[in-house]
């Protein structure tokens, strides 16, 4: 008997291993989907989930994950360094230098700092120190490129970013940064808010004028060597169809597997 579920173990330990490294990583997602404890990362590790957007506060000496300021002190909201960074670093240790073990890219970390830019971003700094191995970050004129890229979107520090001589995160631009044509190791995306810069609403297809002036964009921003993400994006196949067509290299979702499912029904 004793036999039976020695070897029962063994092969619930074997099936789950095999489900692990057949996870399919959706490179082409970031999942804003908000986190209201500290384990809510671990289930989308198994769900081929790779870059993440955060809404991040700075509160009283610390940095939290919301987006809006609490009612009182005595509040649960996790704090980024317990939800993402331990995390991920966890992960990054147990895969031998690697946040997914059949991943072999960048994860890009969106941070939407909702108050007190400065603030934030040397509370992130001093967190982040001691996990620099992890970051693409910037010492003087030099790169060192680790596996996970820190992306402020909305209020970026954009002096900070360019002209400390340390600086562990990059920036994502708006289309209208596309004339000023920043360095691509400071601002690597460009940002397109499908509610505010698209004219489509999602119904149908998209208009050839305005496909045409969409497929300009992403073109334009591939020249200068960076990437386009799309957020406030419905979780809509039609819609997620139009930006992969299109050439959008990142799509913001907050239902992985629907949107799994429709990256297995592309293929």
């Amino acid at each position: 008997m004793r036999r039976l579920v020695l070897l029962s173990a063994l092969f619930m330990l074997l099936g789950m291993t095999k489900s692990y490294s057949q996870v399919e990583i959706m490179s082409n997602m970031v999942l804003n989907k908000e986190f209201v404890s500290d384990k809510d990362i671990y289930s989308t590790f198994t769900e081929g989930v790779v870059h993440y957007e955060a809404q991040i506060m700075y509160i009283y000496g610390e940095v939290f994950v919301t987006s809006q300021m609490p009612d009182s002190a005595n509040h649960k909201m996790p704090t980024f360094r317990s939800s993402y960074l331990l995390p991920i670093y966890s992960q990054y240790k147990k895969n031998a230098g690697k946040v997914h073990e059949n991943y072999d890219g960048e994860m890009y970390l969106f941070l939407n700092i909702k108050f007190d830019a400065k603030k934030t971003y040397q509370k992130l700094w001093e967190q982040l120190s001691p996990y620099n191995e992890l970051l693409t970050y910037r010492t003087g004129n030099q790169w060192h490129d680790g596996k996970v890229r820190i992306v402020f979107v909305g209020n970026a520090p954009m002096r900070i970013l360019q002209q400390e001589r340390v600086s562990f995160a990059a920036a994502q631009g708006t289309i209208a940064d596309l004339e000023k044509n920043y360095d691509s190791k400071v601002m690597p995306f460009i940002g397109i808010d499908f509610q505010n810069d698209l004219s489509w609403n999602g119904v149908g297809k998209m208009p050839f004028d305005q496909f045409m002036k969409f497929k300009e964009v992403i073109t334009k921003a591939h020249e200068q060597g960076k990437k386009v993400r799309v957020y406030n994006c419905p979780n809509e196949e039609n819609i997620w169809d139009v930006m992969v067509t299109s050439g959008v290299d990142l799509v913001n979702c907050s239902e992985p597997q629907a949107f799994s499912t429709f990256l297995k029904s592309k293929k």
